[in-house]
């Protein structure tokens, strides 16, 4: 079903509830403070109702506690070669290590950012004990019905099942439809099969899904308005949020060389960005949340950028049993990202064709493989040689 024929039914209160799956926490970088995952916060005192399985919850948040405990790790291995190599002593290390992470635990700092992000968008859990019954989980366990399929480790699908059958029910008792945000083809397999639920992949999509019209219509005259070259303001502030955000990129270069080499430093040129157009609505910006004093919109860009990397070359001195600097070199190469942004407009949105400003730029880059192709060192003229 396309966006704009599903937004109708929308419209029409068919859907009174929206839930996400763990895959799409995930793709989000688990970020519950900004990006489209604070953008829920809307449904705070909506009539629709944000829900999330008990399954979900809990791997959200186990994947909340190990990404702190990754994060935790990497800090700590920094500390430690500060140590060695700037004899940073361990008074000041427990110091810094105390700073940052207090006297808390990674399981203690997930629990508090989820129960923070549930209490800002109202969220709902609806547990398994009290919508799913064990006897029809057996039942499509065995007749292996979506999401247990035919082969494979369907033990592995039973976390699928319970929340997908538990929001099933919990459709059914509150009579309503929901929108379910995954990118997971087992809970699509088994949307499919189901009279309430509704798969979708486009996480901002679905949001746009609960906008007014009135949201659509301002997003269509300032797309045209853009085009026609009238809002130097939303450029200016775009290219200022890439240069600040893209200065703080970091690559892993990938190359070929017939020598051991190690990259040095890399220096990452902003060039320019060109808007995509949206399908639909084939415009340049997308609602994903509205009232009548601020509007969100997504936005995907193809931004164009320099990548310059320093390398430095050695080979293997079999006889000493030593690494031979060979030398140094540079090399460039011109790329294209795909970024995903956010941005915040304000003003008098209670009509089409008001002013607006920008009032924040929210950006998500995906960083592809940079390829330098074969490298070697600079070597020096001949003349340039003592002899």
């Amino acid at each position: 079903m396309e966006l704009d024929e599903l937004k109708n039914i929308v419209r029409a209160g068919q859907f009174r509830a929206i839930t996400l799956d763990t895959s799409i926490f995930d793709a989000q970088g688990l970020r519950l403070e900004s990006g489209l995952l604070k953008q829920l916060e809307q449904f705070r005192d909506s009539s629709t109702k944000l829900i999330l399985s008990e399954v979900v919850r809990e791997e959200t948040l186990s994947h909340l506690i190990e990404k702190a405990r990754d994060a935790q790790k990497e800090v700590e291995k920094s500390l430690k070669q500060a140590k060695e190599h700037w004899r940073v002593e361990d008074q000041k290390i427990e110091v810094i290590k105390k700073t940052i992470f207090g006297e808390q635990k990674a399981q203690e700092i997930a629990s508090e950012r989820f129960s923070q992000f549930v209490e800002a968008t109202s969220l709902e859990i609806v547990e398994a004990q009290d919508y799913v019954m064990i006897g029809d989980l057996i039942q499509k366990y065995f007749q292996a019905k979506p999401p247990f399929s035919e082969t494979g480790k369907k033990k592995n699908e039973f976390p699928d099942a319970i929340a997908l059958m538990s929001l099933e029910t919990w459709a059914n008792k509150n009579q309503t439809k929901i929108i379910v945000v995954t990118s997971d083809n087992d809970w699509k397999n088994f949307c499919k099969g189901s009279e309430r639920l509704l798969a979708i992949d486009d996480f901002a999509g679905a949001l746009g899904l609960f906008q007014l019209q009135d949201a659509d219509d301002i997003c269509r005259y300032l797309s045209e308005r853009y085009e026609k070259g009238e809002l130097e303001d939303v450029k200016e502030a775009i290219s200022n949020a890439l240069e600040y955000r893209i200065s703080d990129l970091d690559i892993c270069p990938e190359a070929n060389s017939a020598y051991v080499y190690e990259h040095e430093s890399t220096e990452i040129t902003f060039n320019g960005f060109e808007f995509k157009l949206l399908e639909p609505p084939n415009l340049i910006f997308r609602p994903v949340k509205f009232d009548d004093e601020s509007l969100v919109v997504e936005s995907k860009l193809n931004v164009d950028v320099n990548v310059e990397c320093s390398f430095s070359f050695s080979v293997y001195d079999s006889i000493d049993g030593d690494d031979v600097p060979m030398g140094c070199s540079s090399a460039s190469i011109q790329t294209n990202l795909d970024v995903d942004i956010l941005i915040s407009f304000i003003g008098d949105l209670d009509k089409v064709g008001a002013e607006v400003e920008v009032e924040d730029v929210e950006i998500e880059i995906t960083m592809p493989d940079v390829d330098f192709g074969m490298i070697e060192p600079d070597w020096m003229d001949e003349e340039d040689y003592d002899y």
